[in-house]
């Protein structure tokens, strides 16, 4: 089950993967979610989109436009409501969550995708809106599941990186697996090859609060010669987000160093990462990053913040090895400019990037997944 697919983000690129991962090895798959599923979007986002066996909706989803805060405790309810639904019609043998809020009661196989809501509070970096009122409901909403957790299930945990890990040990007592998410490198990797690129920085995120993109536009502003291109998805919720860049762009006088592209098919963004030199990840605590991924798959160096994910599972915390961490803007600046001057470091790094993208490779996750069900379902037999 999971939330909505609509989102088209990393999260839901695992409930797909995942869908697709039990149908091959012969489970009959029903995907449970809040609202009804945009398969057409998500093919056009992806390029792929496996659908599952059957399809059940929880309730329709009118709270799009709610405030974060209340959107987030009806997502919960739903959630709630839906799982219950599973277990009382005891027609599933396994329940799995992807949504990635870390809620034991219901599910068998709990997936967590990100910083859980119920933790935001203890990282003020990552709240959507960085004010006291999602701080406070993120700790009234910990307050209550924390109540939860003591009708605790057999539920098994697992998180996309050892990053998120730490952080759910910590904070919620929790042991999870380590399951890194599927990467569609195959593709990816095709655009390698193309040797002649451009001085061109490209971010790849969801255009929210909460992505730092502004980041984007104060570095663009400090560099030479060097273009920068924001490519992400963007809906009613961005509106506040595209605005604030684009401000931000014309009083840095940076307009014309930085292009905004929203909602583009799969084959621009190839065009685009065969073209760019570097990938710029601008999100401080970032569980993972399906995207950094990819791109140093094509050939883009990544530069990233020295924290979260990326820096520690994806980057392997070596610095200059497969891409480069920063602590700040002028840091971020002065890598970006040495890798454009120097084409050789840059190959070399590049190379290396390219080589390491493979170890996420999707294939990989959809075999473990297989085998952690496998024998999540053996153990269950023997209770």
């Amino acid at each position: 089950m999971h939330a909505s697919l609509n989102a088209c983000g990393g999260a839901e690129r695992v409930c797909i993967a995942m869908i697709n991962a039990l149908r091959e090895a012969g489970h009959t798959v029903t995907l449970a979610t809040v609202d009804k599923t945009n398969w057409v979007l998500l093919k056009k986002r992806y390029g792929l989109a496996c659908s599952p066996d059957r399809e059940m909706f929880i309730i329709p989803n009118p709270f799009q436009t709610a405030s974060n805060p209340s959107r987030a405790v009806l997502t919960l309810v739903a959630l709630l409501s839906g799982s219950s639904l599973l277990k009382v019609k005891g027609k599933h043998d396994l329940v799995i969550n992807t949504s990635g809020e870390i809620i034991d009661l219901m599910s068998d196989i709990v997936y967590v995708n990100a910083i859980p809501a119920r933790m935001a509070h203890s990282f003020p970096d990552i709240l959507p809106t960085k004010n006291v009122r999602w701080s406070a409901f993120s700790s009234v909403f910990d307050t209550f599941l924390r109540a939860l957790d003591k009708l605790h299930s057999n539920s098994l945990f697992i998180t996309n990186s050892k990053f998120n890990k730490n952080i759910i040990a910590k904070c919620c007592g929790q042991h999870a697996l380590v399951l890194y998410p599927p990467v569609d490198v195959t593709e990816f990797a095709k655009l390698y090859k193309n040797k002649r690129r451009k001085n061109l920085v490209v971010a790849i995120a969801r255009l929210r609060k909460g992505k730092n993109l502004e980041s984007v536009v104060r570095i663009a502003q400090l560099t030479e010669n060097v273009k920068f291109l924001i490519v992400g998805p963007s809906d009613k919720a961005s509106e506040t987000t595209l605005m604030e860049i684009n401000e931000l762009a014309v009083k840095l006088n940076a307009r014309e160093k930085v292009q905004l592209l929203t909602n583009a098919p799969m084959s621009v963004l190839f065009q685009t990462l065969s073209e760019a030199k570097i990938l710029l990840h601008t999100q401080s605590s970032e569980a993972f990053g399906m995207a950094i991924v990819e791109a140093m798959s094509a050939g883009c160096v990544p530069v990233v913040p020295r924290n979260g994910g990326p820096w520690l599972d994806i980057l392997d915390q070596e610095q200059g090895k497969y891409g480069y961490s920063y602590g700040n803007i002028g840091e971020a600046t002065e890598i970006i400019e040495m890798l454009v001057l120097n084409e050789e470091l840059r190959a070399e790094v590049s190379e290396r990037a390219h080589v390491r993208a493979t170890y996420f490779e999707r294939s990989t996750f959809e075999n473990k997944i297989r085998n952690i069900v496998k024998e999540f379902e053996a153990r269950k037999l023997k209770h």
